[in-house]
């Protein structure tokens, strides 16, 4: 029985990296289809809790170190949003009545989320890999935060 118990828990463990391990030797992205087949073997390995987050940033440029320097800044600014953020939103509703036309109403809402200054030190970066795409470079970065209780 516990060798049954050992035999699944490694079957679910590498059934979880082999996604990823096909992306080893892939060098390039051919299109959209491909782009998003990437983007979610990449982003969706990982899962935060309470204590740990992780985050997925891609970047696209001409420039290597630029597209890599873009990743790294979309994951922060996904750990950022998630613990130091807020949300604002307005609203308005207008009535205005008349005979001819009956009643005319006008519904406003605006909602924004704004991340103020937030530090986001002892970031690790868990996973790095950049793909040619479409004569640019596309990388995509995982980092992971932990919250020191």
């Amino acid at each position: 029985m516990r060798f049954l118990l050992i035999m699944v828990a490694a079957l679910g463990l590498f059934s979880c990296s082999g996604n990823m391990a096909k992306l080893e030797d892939k060098n390039t992205i051919n299109g959209g289809p491909d782009l998003i087949s990437t983007y979610a073997t990449i982003c969706n390995e990982y899962k935060s809790t309470d204590k740990e987050f992780y985050s997925c940033g891609s970047g696209y440029s001409s420039d290597l170190d630029l597209a890599r320097n873009k990743a790294v800044l979309q994951a922060k600014t996904n750990i950022a949003d998630k613990i130091s953020s807020t949300v604002l939103k307005n609203e308005k509703e207008s009535i205005v009545e008349t005979t001819k036309e009956g009643v005319n109403k006008k519904f406003d809402s605006n909602s924004s989320s704004q991340v103020f200054e937030t530090t986001l030190n002892k970031y690790q970066i868990i996973y790095d890999k950049s793909f040619y795409e479409s004569g640019k470079y596309r990388s995509f970065v995982i980092i992971k935060y932990t919250i020191d209780s």
